[in-house]
């Protein structure tokens, strides 16, 4: 009976995705174990560890298809080990050679590296869905390179931008973002194989031999020590799951500020067939998918500090700090999952309002163009002076409600001054965008010559 939003039946994926539930399947997680397991059975068993055909029956019964499910659910209400009711059942399915199930492990080892083959699928969905947002957001900046909107800043109108720059910025924090997991990956990819308290001592002499061999059956690399207390890699692959889903709440909420009926300038696509927005005004239309990035990533920030957390362990395995981790590490995942899925739905359809960036860009008539006018007037009075004289006339031209043309060519320190200013900008503060396009050139250069 599903009973939290991310297993709902009915009202599904909303909070999820099918593929990153998927991944951390009870029933597939079941089965990453019993991978271990026999990728640890046929490495003992080719290095004389174990009888060879103690190894070769183990490792095609560590199947699922082979344990009696019913077995385990029963035992899985008396025993609190988190593994030993797979264990026991694949030992049942190994007949006579039970007893070289397991050996030489413990059982974080077996979930720990179960979690590392979790994550190296994660990871590889989030490379594909990170590339495929860069694609898209290379496309967005190529195209609006030009395009003018109001800057702000303090939440206030600022100065002109262009579209395509605001994209580009978002491109390369996400471009950065790629660069960190192929930074991560080399490191997440580290299986689990130390025993009791790390020394392999139940794996004799050939103990490093049999972790090498173990993890490489499993597309692992071996750690050079156990790291059953080191969980500063999982700790960073929360930091950087809370990195990546912050940068698309920061894009999703932009959006979702730009979409507001009053400003209008972006807007997230529409849903698909007649749906409505609202239980009670049949006129709106909520940007529902940005808000949902916005608190998925929340949940992940929350997530990323539980992982943290875990990485205060005491002496040489603390479960205390692991069930910690292994409960918030799929949460984490899904919601990231999840929160690129609607990332990636709502930059393929955005909604662009060229007339409407205008018009607002216009709001402030040519008060718009007073650090222009400001720059201009430096070589006619300094900097300082300058300052003080457009602050002082646009006080004026809010009062009298003339434009600063106006006030300019009738000022008396200035009018004669002024006449070799072209002065055009006042009235077009759209083509104040500075470097703008150049920059947005610059980005998508950077970025496609790293992908290349």
């Amino acid at each position: 009976m599903p009973s939290h939003p991310i297993d709902f039946d009915i009202q599904a994926h909303i909070f999820s995705t099918p593929e990153g539930l998927a991944i951390f399947d009870e029933k597939k997680r079941f089965q990453r174990w019993l991978d271990f397991e026999g990728a640890l059975a046929a490495a003992q068993g080719e290095l004389g560890v174990i009888p060879a055909d103690a190894a070769a029956a183990i490792s095609d019964k560590a199947s699922l298809a082979y344990l009696d499910m019913e077995s385990v659910r029963r035992d899985y209400t008396t025993n609190r080990n988190s593994l030993v009711p797979i264990i026991k059942a694949l030992r049942a399915a190994c007949g006579p050679y039970a007893d070289f199930v397991h050996h030489g492990a413990t059982t974080q080892d077996v979930i720990d590296t179960g979690q590392v083959l979790e994550l190296k699928e994660v990871f590889a969905l989030i490379e594909r869905d990170v590339q495929q947002i860069i694609h898209r957001l290379i496309v967005l900046a190529s195209q609006y390179r030009d395009l003018p909107m109001i800057g702000r800043t303090h939440s206030q109108q600022a100065i002109p931008i262009s579209l395509g720059l605001k994209f580009a910025v978002w491109l390369l924090e996400i471009s950065r973002h790629q660069d960190r997991l192929s930074a991560l990956q080399t490191r997440l990819q580290t299986g689990q194989l130390g025993g009791a308290v790390g020394t392999m001592a139940a794996l004799g002499r050939e103990g490093k031999k049999v972790v090498a061999l173990t993890m490489k059956k499993l597309g692992l690399r071996p750690s050079v020590a156990p790291w059953h207390t080191a969980r500063d890699t999982s700790a960073e692959a929360g930091a950087f799951l809370a990195m990546l889903t912050s940068t698309a709440a920061k894009m999703a909420n932009e959006i979702f500020q730009l979409g507001k009926t009053e400003v209008m300038e972006l807007r997230e696509p529409a849903p698909r067939g007649k749906q409505a927005g609202s239980s009670t005004m049949p006129h709106k239309r909520n940007p529902v998918l940005c808000e949902r990035i916005v608190v998925l990533s929340s949940h992940v920030r929350a997530m990323a500090q539980v992982l943290t957390d875990a990485m205060l362990h005491e002496n040489e395995r603390d479960p205390r700090a692991l069930w910690s981790e292994w409960l918030a590490m799929p949460q984490a995942c899904i919601y990231t999952l999840t929160a690129l899925h609607y990332l990636k739905t709502i930059i393929t359809d955005l909604e662009i309002f060229p007339e409407r960036m205008l018009a607002n860009l216009h709001l402030h008539r040519d008060h718009i163009a007073s650090e222009w006018l400001m720059f201009a007037l430096t070589p006619i009075l300094g900097k300082t002076h300058a300052h003080a004289k457009v602050s002082a006339l646009l006080a004026q031209a809010s009062d009298s409600s003339q434009s600063l043309r106006e006030l300019l060519t009738s000022d008396p320190e200035l009018a004669a001054k002024i006449q070799a200013v072209d002065l055009t900008m006042l009235e077009h503060p759209e083509h104040y965008l500075g470097l703008a396009p150049e920059l947005v050139d610059d980005a998508i250069r950077e970025v496609t010559d790293k992908r290349m």
